[in-house]
This record gives C-alpha cells, structure tokens and sequence, in this order.
C-alpha cells in the first residue's frame, strides 16, 4: 500500500507583502502550499477554521507580533512546527520568550535562502513523521476497538496485529531519531551506542520491560533539537566561543518544542530526555539548572550515556578519550554531573559495556 502525501500547507505572516513574496520565492523548490497573511489576526482567524502544517512569522507586527501570533497557534495545533523571522539586532531575551512559547526555530534577516530552505525542508520531514506516528496510533486503537467488537477473533490474531502495528510504529520511530542525521554524519552511530548505554542501565535498575523498551526507541531523540541548530555551529571543527555555545545549548529546547504535547508514550519520553539531558546533579546544567532527584530518571540515565559516549567517539575538534579514561571521567564526576547511583550501576560490570562499544562503532 503506497502512503499518500497530502500538501504540505505553509500559513506565512508578515505585514509586509514584499516578505511574503521573497518567501514564497525561496521555497519555491519544496512540494508546499502558501496561505500568506499581512494581518497576524486574519492569519489566527484562518488556522482555527483551516487545516495547516507549518507557520513562518515576523516577529515585529502591529495587532499582534510573532510571540503573540506563536502562543495562538500552539492552542490550535500543539504540535506544528513554528519559524520566527526575526531582526538581526533582536534581542536574546525576545528569543526565549519566543521559545517558551513555543517558537521551533530562527531565520534572521536578511533571510538567507539556502538557510531558510534547509530549515524548512528539516521540519516538514519532522512534521511528516510525527502525524505518521499520530495516524498509526489513532489506527491502533480503531483496530483494538474492532478486535472488542469481533469476540470471534481469536487472541492469537490479536496479538499479531498488535505486534505488526507496533512494528510500524518503531520503524517511524527509527525514521524520527534519524533526522539528526542531515546536519551530522556522526549521529547514526552515537544515537545507536546512546540507546544501548540507556537500556543497560535501565535493565540494572530493574525498570519494566515497557520502560526498557520506551528507552531504546527515545533516548536516540535526545540531540533532535539539533536539526534547529545552524550548520557553521553545529559541524565547526574547533572549540565554540561564548556565544557559539549559547546558541548550541537551545538545541534542548528546540528539540523539547519539536515533541512536547504527543499522545505517545515515546514522544513524551523523548521530549523529557531531550529537555533535561544536559542538566547536572550538582544544579550546574542547562537549560533550566535543575539538580538531584529534580532531574527526570530518564534524562539523568541519557545524560551519562550520552557524556561517555562522546568522550569516547573520534570528533573533528577532538580525539577519542580510551575506554578507562572515560570510565574514570564518569566515576570522578558522580554527584556532580552525574546521578552517583547510576554511576554505580553503569560501572559496576564493564564487560557489557565493552560490548556495547566495540560492535558499534563506526
């Protein structure tokens, strides 16, 4: 059975018709539909009687501005993805407010084409992704509710459609955790290792098969952010400077946004890993510096996957650490960037944490 694409439907705002048209000129190349506003209000009017996928929005408009125009749309569709188009002068607290409401990503102006078309054709496989993963859940329970009507099935065909459904729904799943991919060749590889770290540690703390299995298929979402992370940061083969950094510590945020508000139980988990993954045990993390037990379970297992993979992993501004050099970086860390008990439990036999390394690498 071949899937079938509906138009993509881009909802562009600005109140200059200029903007609009240069826009829509960019993305000329991509398979989408334009709906262009210069009143934000008609625009908000428009989306809650109007199907859409995607909002580009100025940030500076009279009536209502791009935070403004963000926090309607998320009440209209939790999970479409949003571009401000901001002044190159825009202040960083605008940014994080945009972000707290919702905001995916940036493009400043002047807008570079080859940076908007990127950014776009990003989301839209995002977006295509999650309303799959959306339509095989709502097919699911359509299927479990048939199954409750037919008492002549028997559990045996029951079970294979479920095991069958839930086949599909990893595969996305799998397809979802790869979009990092397009901005970074090394991530295949790292999003693999990281999944088995995170189950392994997981499996020692004697969490259910469920959250074993929740952990495999979301702790590979927790760099997803980074899709919104700009090209000369992101792949830069020397040390960030301040304002690098700070740019690159949104990509949590970003890829938060990208999950939050899913019905499925791995999108939740994986919008939770992408939030706190980069928080410390002592309070010293980011982006909101919460400390000890504050931090979800699963972002402090993903954190200490995640940190020991990269000290381990060849970068282009970095050697790969030996396997003992990062054990003891993590051992020497424990109650500071990382929860003690599961350093314990990580270290406790390295064998299978050898194995996890070597038949993955690349």
């Amino acid at each position: 059975m071949m899937e079938c694409i509906t138009p993509f439907i881009i909802v562009n705002i600005d109140d200059n018709d200029m903007n609009l048209l240069l826009i829509e000129s960019y993305l000329q190349e991509t398979d989408t539909t334009f709906v262009s506003f210069t009143d934000p209000l008609a625009a908000v009017e428009y989306m809650q009687n109007n199907p859409f996928d995607m909002v580009l929005v100025d940030y500076e408009m009279p009536q209502m501005n791009g935070i403004d125009v963000t926090t309607a749309v998320k009440k209209i569709d939790p999970e479409a993805p949003i571009i401000m188009i901001t002044a190159s002068g825009a202040e960083n607290t605008v940014q994080v407010q945009a972000l707290l409401a919702g905001v995916n990503d940036f493009i400043k102006k002047p807008v570079d084409k080859a940076i908007l078309l990127n950014r776009v054709r990003n989301f839209i496989k995002l977006r295509r992704a999650i309303v799959r993963l959306n339509d095989q859940e709502k097919y699911l329970r359509i299927r479990v509710d048939e199954a409750t009507a037919n008492l002549h099935k028997t559990i045996d065909e029951l079970m294979k459609s479920y095991a069958a459904l839930e086949q599909k729904e990893h595969e996305t799943l799998r397809v979802l955790s790869r979009t990092a991919e397009y901005k970074d060749e090394d991530t295949a590889s790292h999003v693999k290792r990281v999944s088995g770290y995170a189950v392994l540690m997981a499996r020692r703390l004697n969490l259910d098969e469920s959250e074993q299995n929740i952990l495999h298929y979301a702790a590979p979402l927790h760099d997803l952010g980074k899709v919104g992370t700009p090209d000369n940061i992101l792949l830069k083969p020397g040390k960030l400077d301040d304002d690098e950094m700070k740019i690159m510590r949104e990509h949590a945020v970003i890829g938060a946004n990208i999950l939050k508000d899913s019905t499925s139980p791995y999108l939740q988990a994986g919008h939770v890993i992408a939030a706190s993954h980069h928080e410390k045990y002592d309070g010293s993390g980011y982006p909101m510096g919460l400390s000890g037990e504050e931090i979800p379970l699963y972002g402090r297992i993903v954190a200490i996957a995640d940190v020991f993979d990269a000290l381990t992993s060849a970068r282009p501004y970095k050697k790969a650490w030996s396997f003992n050099e990062a054990i003891d970086f993590l051992n020497q860390n424990a109650g500071k960037h990382f929860d003690p008990v599961l350093i314990a439990l990580f270290t406790a036999d390295l064998d299978e944490v050898h194995a996890i390394h070597d038949q993955s690498q690349d």
